[in-house]
């Protein structure tokens, strides 16, 4: 003879096993996207630092000198007006690019706000 169940849901206690698996299923995943999250930031500023070392070049090669416009974002608007950058970078994390042009016009340095200076220089 087959006993017929009343009731067809979960007990208080399977859904307290299933909650406790999920929690601990999420307590080790969470970390692991944290830091992918920022290693793409990482790599993304990376991009923009080598794109912009570049498009500088370019504009050295071009005009003998580097753009002396003054601040990081009137040097990066006057090479995106210029056509050495299709858009103006920005830092996945929020940061402003610095450019700093040396003193003897030969050299310069591109860092961000936030991760630093990324990638060969």
């Amino acid at each position: 003879m087959k006993k017929w169940r009343k009731d067809q849901g979960f007990t208080l206690i399977e859904m307290v096993v299933a909650l406790f698996i999920v929690s601990v299923v999420m307590a080790i995943a969470i970390p692991g996207l944290q830091k992918a999250g920022e290693s793409a930031a990482i790599t993304g500023c990376e991009g923009n630092q080598k794109m912009i070392r570049a498009a500088m070049t370019e504009y050295y090669l071009d005009h003998h000198q580097y753009p002396q416009d003054g601040s990081s974002a009137a040097i990066l608007t006057d090479l995106k007006q210029n056509g050495y950058l299709e858009s103006t970078p920005k830092c996945p994390s929020g940061g402003q690019y610095v450019i700093t042009i040396a003193a003897n016009d030969q050299s310069f340095t591109v860092t961000c706000t936030v991760h630093g200076e990324l990638g060969d220089q």
